[in-house]
C-alpha cells in the first residue's frame, strides 16, 4: 500500500480536459483566423517589391554594361529563356515572361529577334530571368518589349515608358501595394505608387 503523501502526489497529475482542449483549439482558430489576412498582404507585398527591384536592376545592369564595356546592350522579353539560345519575345506586353540582357556589339536593332538567324551569342549574354511568379504582371504601358542601350547608356525610345506590376486576381490590392517602374528615354528609372502618372512624381 502507497504511502499518504505519494498518493497525494500522484493523484495531482492529470492531463487537460476535453472542456479546456476545445477552448484551447477555440482560442487558436480566431487567431488563425485574425493572422491569414495579414499574411497574404505581407507576402503580396513583398513580391511586389522583389518584382520592382529585379525589374529596375535588370535596366540598371544593362545601361551600366553598355557605359563600362563603351557598347550597345539590349533588354528584351524572352521567348525561350529555358532555350540554349533565346530570343527576344514580340507578341505579348507582359515582362513577366521572362527577360535577358545582353551585348549588342553592333548597335543591331535585328539582333536577337529570333532563335536562328538572329539568336544572342552564348558569350554576348550578360543576364537570364526565368518566367516569374504567374500571379502577377509586369506591363508596359507604351508596348515596349524590347530596349537597347547606347554606349552611353541612352535608352533607344521615342518616349518614356512605364511598367506597371499589377496583381490581377485582386485589384484592391494593385491599389493600395502596387508599384509601377517609371522609364525615360535617357534610361533611367524610378518606382512611384501603382499605375501613377510618372509625371507628378
Amino acid at each position: 500500500m502507497l504511502a499518504p503523501h505519494l498518493y497525494a502526489r500522484i493523484s495531482h497529475k492529470r492531463g487537460f480536459t476535453m472542456i479546456e482542449l476545445m477552448v484551447a483549439l477555440t482560442i487558436l482558430a480566431i487567431l488563425a483566423s485574425l493572422a491569414v489576412p495579414s499574411l497574404r498582404i505581407f507576402f503580396v507585398r513583398n513580391n511586389f517589391a522583389n518584382i520592382g527591384n529585379e525589374f529596375s536592376g535588370s535596366l540598371l545592369r544593362a545601361r551600366n554594361e553598355a557605359v563600362s564595356k563603351n557598347l550597345c546592350t539590349t533588354m528584351c522579353m524572352s521567348d525561350t529563356v529555358d532555350n540554349a539560345t533565346p530570343f527576344c519575345k514580340q507578341s505579348t506586353q507582359d515582362w513577366q515572361v521572362g527577360w535577358i540582357v545582353f551585348l549588342n556589339a553592333n548597335c543591331d536593332s535585328n539582333y536577337g529577334k529570333n532563335a536562328t538567324t538572329n539568336a544572342v551569342a552564348a558569350q554576348d549574354m550578360i543576364l537570364v530571368r526565368r518566367v516569374g511568379n504567374t500571379n502577377y504582371t509586369v506591363m508596359a504601358q507604351n508596348n515596349t518589349r524590347r530596349i537597347d542601350f547606347d554606349a552611353r547608356g541612352r535608352a533607344g525610345l521615342s518616349t518614356a515608358d512605364r511598367f506597371d506590376i499589377n496583381y490581377p486576381s485582386d485589384n484592391n490590392l494593385n491599389t493600395t501595394y502596387g508599384i509601377s517602374i517609371c522609364f525615360d528615354a535617357i534610361g533611367r528609372t524610378r518606382s512611384v505608387p501603382g499605375q501613377s502618372n510618372c509625371n507628378t512624381y
